[in-house]
């Protein structure tokens, strides 16, 4: 019975290694990393996940919940991640590199929040 889990495991294991493609639209050539298989569902959440991160800068801005000072931080700090994504997105995403881009969209995410929540004056 443990040689099945095992087996089992490692075939799960080996499937989540399969590269993702960059977007619908993307020529489809091998990733470096070599497996088959393109996953553009992958690219397509991190980077509406970007999106949806840079909405909510700004209307935090808009509705002044953060300062100027504070929105210019994690706008830079997003244009940042932005092209980190662009540059690992050019011949499609790893798993790992997905976890790296959705770990930096998190964080930000969290500064962003703390931003909201401190008592700098700003309503929130």
């Amino acid at each position: 019975m443990k040689k099945l889990i095992v087996a089992a495991s490692l075939l799960a294991l080996a499937g989540q290694s399969a590269p993702l493609m960059a977007h619908p639209g993307h020529h489809a050539h091998r990733h470096p990393h070599g497996a088959a298989g393109w996953t553009p569902i992958r690219a397509e959440v991190v980077r509406d996940g970007i999106e949806a991160l840079e909405a909510d800068i700004n209307r935090a801005d808009t509705n002044d919940t953060i300062s100027e000072r504070e929105a210019a931080d994690l706008r830079s700090r997003l244009s940042s991640l932005r092209a980190e994504f662009r540059r690992l997105n050019s011949n499609g995403l790893t798993r790992a590199e997905v976890g790296a881009l959705e770990s930096r969209t998190n964080y930000i995410r969290s500064r962003l929040n703390m931003e909201r929540l401190d008592w700098d004056g700003h309503a929130g």
